[in-house]
């Protein structure tokens, strides 16, 4: 009796969508809870009113991009290709995960370059932005699982695009599970730049990505500026685009 194998290249594409809808889900039962309310940038009330497109519209534009990229996946692997692997010494493995490690930096990098490259004329076009980015921003609060609701246009040349450039230039491309690694932490942080629950103290703020953040960048005041949208807010500062902001808590309490 034959034991069924998916391909490397399947597993690449299937790991990442169950690691965002697992960590959205987490998310979205996070912010419900009572216990996570004063970490909440908005009210629940105000996810609802501000938003000019439905949870449920959001929640069938993702689940389309993420069936393209699955038959995507069925359709340009070939017949036959299996999931073997043969095991490596302990020497062997040691040196192959530090160069995976490498590889993810490089690439988490390149990447972060290509998303800025992209979100800020993105914004500065108005053609791009009214045919393009401005479903994106129909989330003027945004939620955990709506970080990849958009065009599928856009979709095509920010995730697909722009994710196997930074895959290829990097040398990535021959390690599955680096790609594996590579594009469920980019499922990770962007949902943690878009859950809405601002978990950072005070003083990591300036240092990295967050929900706040980003969030300022979906205000009306905010969208042209912090177009670093993933990891990074280096290059925000290094063209101009950063704009200060200070976290104030919510008077009588429950959030910011």
């Amino acid at each position: 009796m034959g034991v069924f194998r998916f391909s490397d290249e399947a597993v690449a594409a299937v790991v990442p969508i169950l690691v965002y809808w697992a960590y959205s889900g987490v998310h979205t039962a996070l912010g419900h809870g009572r216990v996570m309310a004063k970490y909440r940038l908005n009210t629940k009330a105000e996810e609802d009113s501000k938003n000019t497109v439905s949870k449920r519209a959001v929640l069938g534009n993702v689940l389309m991009q993420h069936l393209m990229q699955l038959v995507a996946v069925t359709v340009l692997t070939p017949r036959g290709a299996g999931g073997a692997t043969t095991g490596d010494s302990p020497a062997t493995a040691s040196s192959s995960y530090l160069t995976a490690a490498h590889q993810i930096a490089v690439t988490v990098v390149l990447y972060d370059a290509y998303g800025y490259a992209w979100h800020r004329p993105a914004h500065r076009s108005r053609f791009l932005y009214r045919h393009l980015h401005s479903w994106h921003h129909r989330l003027v609060v945004p939620y955990a699982f709506g970080v990849k609701y958009g065009h599928p246009v856009e979709a095509l040349i920010t995730d697909k695009a722009g994710a196997s450039l930074a895959i290829l230039a990097s040398g990535m491309s021959s390690s599955q599970r680096a790609t594996v690694v590579f594009l469920s932490l980019c499922n990770i942080k962007g949902i943690d730049n878009h859950c809405g629950l601002c978990l950072l103290p005070r003083r990591l703020q300036s240092l990295r990505n967050s929900a706040a953040y980003h969030g300022v960048h979906h205000l009306p005041h905010g969208v042209r500026y912090n177009f670093s949208d993933l990891f990074f807010v280096t290059w925000d500062k290094a063209f101009g685009t950063y704009l200060h902001y200070t976290m104030l808590e919510r008077p009588g309490g429950g959030g910011w």
